[in-house]
């Protein structure tokens, strides 16, 4: 495993508010809309923690719930209103509200209103961004996914992988980005790759997630790849419990599934560091008139090894020692107290 970084976000305080004399602030109030993908998440709640800690500020949160046609909607409201920043969570939502690279039109996507992104996995991969660095127009924010090498190398630490099975939304750029790279390191790291691609166009349902499942098992794989992909992620408890069934344990890209669906690993950033580092770069831009072309996207540099040992128990799979000693153990093994 190339870096192991246990712990919260840099040193960013999430209880004591930054104080700056200048005439921004004085100001009465600001406005933020946050544009959602599928409600509020530790990563919104975070955002407006540290903003509301450090200057006026009112939220308008706008859910698209999964439907992209919405934003458009969200859009005209935020240039009617002319909010002062524009929040976006996730790769689908942030591509629609600034555009990607080479396709940004003026008239449907937002170029005069700073935008911060966050959990995105990937800007670059999704046409975001040239690279990690200021990219010169309206937009800034936070990646929120470790590198894949490093997931895997955390699978590792538990059992050799040969074969790696993954269900994925072939609709969401996360996930198709997430295979693109699986398959590039199933060379480097030999292991055979199972792909149970959904080809569906919409949210998949649950009988489709079982289909899915139903053909990648028989070719059993050694652990199933979970991708940060909203609508993978809903259905998180649906691939456990079938993965659970055939003693297959499941890795995850993000924490809630395995705080809540029963994933038994990842190695992943706390939502809640995302949402507090982009917090940050918002009050740089409202608060400190920074312009946002100039902030960095930044991908956060400290990871938690995450292992849930009721999943543990339930696959008969334990971490070794020198991992129990550095990991976030959740969950209790059945029949233990």
């Amino acid at each position: 495993m190339r870096r192991l970084l246990i712990g919260g976000l840099l040193s960013l305080p999430l209880s004591k508010p930054f104080l700056v004399r200048s005439a921004a602030a004085q100001r009465s109030n600001y406005t933020v809309m946050l544009i959602l993908f599928r409600g509020q998440t530790a990563a919104e709640e975070a955002f407006m923690l540290y903003l509301k800690e450090r200057l006026p500020v009112e939220f308008l949160i706008r859910d698209i719930d999964g439907d992209r046609t919405k934003i458009r909607q969200f859009l005209n409201e935020a240039r009617q209103r002319r909010v002062d920043l524009v929040y976006t969570f996730g790769t689908t939502v942030t591509q629609e509200v600034v555009g990607v690279l080479g396709s940004v039109d003026r008239n449907r996507h937002l170029v005069d209103i700073p935008v911060v992104f966050n959990i995105v996995a990937d800007p670059v991969g999704a046409g975001l961004a040239d690279g990690l660095a200021p990219t010169g127009r309206n937009v800034t924010g936070v990646s929120h996914l470790v590198p894949l090498r490093d997931q895997i190398s955390a699978m590792q630490r538990f059992a050799t992988v040969r074969r790696l099975g993954v269900v994925y939304n072939v609709s969401e750029v996360n996930s198709l980005l997430a295979v693109v790279q699986l398959r590039q390191l199933a060379n480097i790291l030999e292991y055979e790759l199972l792909e149970a691609p959904l080809g569906t166009g919409h949210r998949p349902s649950t009988s489709e997630i079982e289909q899915a499942m139903e053909r990648m098992l028989p070719g059993r794989p050694d652990f199933i790849y979970l991708p940060s992909d909203s609508s993978m992620i809903a259905n998180a408890q649906t691939i456990v419990r079938l993965a659970t069934a055939a003693k297959v344990p499941v890795i995850s890209a993000t924490e809630g599934p395995i705080y809540e669906a029963g994933a038994l690993v990842g190695m992943v950033t706390k939502y809640v560091n995302a949402g507090a580092f982009a917090g940050y770069k918002a009050e740089q831009i409202l608060l400190r008139r920074q312009a946002v072309g100039a902030i960095p996207i930044e991908r956060l540099q400290r990871y938690s090894l995450v292992i849930n040992m009721n999943a543990a128990a339930q696959l008969g799979i334990y971490p070794p020692l020198d991992l129990l000693r550095i990991a976030e153990l959740v969950g209790t093994p059945t029949g233990t107290r």
